[in-house]
């Protein structure tokens, strides 16, 4: 499985909505993707990070860092691919969609 793939089959477990997969390469050297998604509470966002540590250990990759478990925005650091799980109002408030406009992006179906 690619990282991609196990990311959003991670956030498809526990039924993660809005997510858009950001293509980084030519803007940023640290990571290849960001992936943005929104789920309905802290407790989601903790069973996300389960999985998505699941997900990485089954399939080889390495998991660099986790910010902000069990907070309303929670950063996870898969070294190529950087996924932010937000609670809807904290995503609003950051909008980072007004920041990633100008990049390549993939809506997820739900």
């Amino acid at each position: 499985m690619t990282l991609e793939e196990v990311v959003l089959e991670a956030l498809a477990k526990v039924k993660a909505n809005d997510i858009l997969v950001y293509n980084t390469k030519e803007r940023s050297p640290f990571y290849d993707q960001m992936i943005l998604c929104s789920v309905s509470s802290e407790r989601q966002a903790t069973a996300a990070i389960s999985y998505l540590k699941e997900g990485a250990a089954l399939n080889g990759y390495d998991i660099r860092g986790i910010e902000g478990a069990e907070t309303a925005w929670v950063l996870v650091d898969l070294n190529d691919v950087i996924v932010s799980i937000f609670t809807k109002e904290e995503r609003e408030h950051f909008a980072l969609e007004k920041i990633y406009m100008d990049v390549p992006v993939k809506k997820i179906e739900e």
